[in-house]
């Protein structure tokens, strides 16, 4: 979409940085004007230390009918939103999914003027976030490109651009060029591994090998995806939390952050396993290969 000026109800400072954690915001839209136009769609996905932990995406239903040319770009029509929440119910979710995280977008700008505008006219309350461009990141970064439209940036990186101009494939688009600008700007900055999913085999889904499992998740997590790690567990019969407890009997513990070791959770169900609790401790990826050896899991794609 096209710049905007900034909103008058935007009082978060645009950040020329880098940072770990951070969520990827976009939006669909009706037209270009906050005060005239509607949201179709809001997508946002949150990193931690630059991996993937969470996401948020819903379509909302606009006060009146999607003009023929946004539904061409987008894909998104009147009956695909017939049913969708409208956007006083979306933007009070996404609030609550956002909470204080600096947002990153690609001309985050136009996604914000939409934000702050629903959040002040139905709450009466003001976008406080701070908000790196990566628009703004590309023309520092690359300034004899020429383009910098998002799909233009991601091709210069070999990114795929499939599915542009949905919000969520453009969150995905978007975090994949801020990933590669920052490998580029930030001294000794190496790319995360790709996060793979799993789902359920068969023979997961009818077992649920892990029944009355108590599973804790600990640590940034390197190769997997944190929410869906928690809902394959979840399918698997597991309940999981983030804190090791007298009755946790399994530690999964992320390798993306070496700090983890020094915690207080891991430190306890150490302790926990010398004392001669019945408690498995087991690194991301030495899980991973158990649970898709036993053919209880698989890959996605």
């Amino acid at each position: 979409m096209s710049s905007v000026k900034r909103n008058r109800y935007i009082d978060g400072k645009l950040l020329l940085a880098y940072p770990d954690d951070y969520t990827v915001l976009d939006i669909e839209t009706t037209g270009l004007n906050p005060q005239n136009d509607y949201i179709t769609e809001i997508s946002a996905i949150k990193y931690r230390n630059n991996r993937r932990v969470d996401e948020f995406s819903s379509l909302v239903k606009p006060d009146f009918s999607i003009p023929y040319y946004i539904t061409r770009l987008t894909g998104i029509d009147d009956a695909m939103v017939a049913d969708a929440p409208s956007i006083d119910e979306v933007i009070l979710s996404f609030m609550d999914f956002l909470a204080d995280d600096i947002i990153a977008g690609y001309n985050v700008g136009f996604d914000l003027s939409f934000i702050a505008e629903n959040l002040v006219g139905y709450y009466a309350k003001r976008l406080a976030n701070n908000y790196v461009d990566v628009m703004k990141l590309a023309q520092n970064e690359l300034p004899f490109l020429g383009r910098y439209k998002q799909t233009a940036v991601a091709e210069y990186f070999n990114i795929a651009t499939a599915g542009a101009h949905r919000a969520l494939v453009d969150c995905n688009i978007c975090n994949g060029c801020y990933q590669r600008l920052k490998e580029l700007a930030v001294a000794d900055y190496h790319l995360p591994p790709k996060q793979i999913e799993l789902v359920p085999a068969p023979a997961g889904k009818s077992l649920k090998p892990l029944a009355d499992r108590n599973i804790v998740l600990l640590g940034s997590f390197d190769g997997l995806y944190l929410k869906n790690l928690q809902e394959i567990l979840n399918a698997l019969g597991a309940s999981v939390a983030y804190h090791v407890t007298a009755a946790s009997d399994m530690v999964i513990v992320g390798t993306a952050d070496a700090s983890v070791c020094d915690g207080a959770d891991l430190q306890r169900a150490v302790s926990m396993k010398n004392a001669g609790k019945n408690i498995y401790i087991l690194k991301e990826d030495v899980f991973c290969q158990s649970v898709l050896a036993k053919g209880w899991l698989r890959i996605l794609g």
